[in-house]
């Protein structure tokens, strides 16, 4: 990755980023396409970028230190925006932006998108369906924390995403060892505060959607057929449009915007999750930035603009009202980690692509390499995705080609050993 491309006039963009996302790809290809120079800022050891030919390397965990090493760059190349691909920088990113006068979430707004014991406190505060909540540290006991609590009850980390650490817990046994497992997980990752949270039946749905001029612009409602229910909350296969009534959608429209008010954020990409009962449209979570993995490659928007295009194109100015999807079902299906292990071989890929439907398969897992399900882990072995009449058979085409699909995992004794 270089700092940034020679064509000096064009727009510049900062993009923070993990070294391990999966979206940089896309934001790069959005780029290029629109003529946008992306210096990329990512988290890594300055030894490693210079191996990976990384211009600009930062510790996102150290916000002030990565504000003040990102700020001269900002400046030497007058960039118009700074966005974070991912969750870990928001925070950095908006006071950079703020620092610079630039348009972007404040940020108070940005770290309540991010944190999720604060987004719980500001939706009750909004008088938002909500569950009740308490937050509590890693080293308390957890059973003495099960004798003031309702079951069932769900647990979450408050700083990680991906479902990653989201365990459930029907009853005091349950929910020590789910307290116990994820404070494995905070040990080698990040944070010391664990929310507990009355568990909340129903359908849920994911939203894309982009906040511009004061408005919120609906992008896609996802369905997510496979049911959520726990232990682990490891999502699968999205599927848009929504099968959901008129009425449905316009409740998730109406609260999604009241969501977004009541955090702060006032532009730029959101991708938030719902529940949805006899009681109402509940919000689970509400990110300021766009839809994780590949799942944004199923969506475009008039010409074949991308999602990453969209959000670039906003960034520069350019009017975005118009755009939408065009009428065809799609899907995307987030190929889970059955087991922890190696990756040692894949069987059937040709086969699975030639099922009527299928657009394409990406598998992103290395072979040889370690994988780790959830709750521990924070990622899939690749991406199904595909288009059709309805939605229904999109639904179909994605587990059929997913059951012709056979990964070969060796148990990884090592692994196991660090735990």
């Amino acid at each position: 990755m270089h700092l940034t491309n020679s064509n000096t006039n064009q727009h510049s963009i900062i993009i923070l980023a993990s070294p391990n996302t999966y979206r940089s790809q896309s934001y790069a290809k959005a780029a290029a396409r629109i003529g946008i120079n992306i210096i990329w800022v990512i988290d890594i050891p300055e030894k490693l970028a210079a191996e990976w030919s990384i211009s600009l390397s930062v510790d996102f965990s150290n916000a002030n230190t990565a504000i003040k090493k990102i700020l001269p760059i900002a400046k030497k190349y007058n960039v118009i925006s700074v966005l974070s691909i991912d969750d870990s920088a928001a925070l950095i990113a908006a006071k950079i932006c703020s620092i610079l006068g630039l348009i972007h979430n404040s940020p108070s707004a940005s770290l309540a998108a991010r944190n999720k014991y604060i987004m719980r406190k500001m939706l009750k505060n909004s008088d938002m369906l909500n569950p009740n909540f308490k937050v509590f540290k890693n080293s308390e006991i957890p059973n003495k924390i099960a004798e003031k609590i309702s079951f069932p009850c769900v647990l979450k980390p408050l700083l990680l995403n991906g479902s990653r650490g989201v365990i459930r817990a029907n009853d005091p046994e349950e929910f020590t060892n789910a307290w116990n497992r994820i404070t494995k997980i905070l040990n080698r990752s990040i944070g010391t505060q664990i929310l507990v949270e009355d568990y909340i039946p129903g359908e849920e749905v994911a939203v894309e959607a982009l906040l511009y001029d004061n408005s919120l612009k609906i992008l896609a409602i996802f369905d997510k057929p496979d049911p959520l229910d726990g232990p682990f909350f490891e999502e699968t296969i999205y599927v848009t449009p929504s099968k959901l009534s008129l009425k449905h959608q316009k409740n998730i429209e109406y609260t999604l915007t009241k969501s977004t008010k009541a955090l702060g954020l006032t532009t730029g990409p959101i991708h938030a999750e719902f529940r949805i009962n006899d009681r109402g449209v509940w919000p689970i979570e509400v990110a300021a930035r766009t839809i994780g993995g590949l799942c944004s490659n199923i969506l475009d928007f008039g010409s074949g603009i991308s999602l990453e295009e969209l959000v670039l194109s906003h960034v520069t100015g350019v009017s975005i009202e118009s755009l939408q999807l065009d009428d065809r079902s799609r899907g995307v299906m987030m190929i889970p980690i059955p087991k922890q292990g190696l990756l040692r071989k894949i069987i059937g890929i040709e086969n699975a692509e030639a099922v009527e439907g299928i657009e394409s398969i990406e598998i992103t897992a290395k072979l040889n390499y370690p994988l780790e399900p959830l709750p521990e882990g924070d990622g899939y072995l690749g991406f199904i995705f595909a288009y059709g009449e309805s939605s229904i058979k999109v639904e179909k085409a994605l587990r059929k080609a997913h059951a012709l699909l056979k990964f070969e995992i060796e148990p990884n004794i090592v692994l196991k050993q660090i735990q």
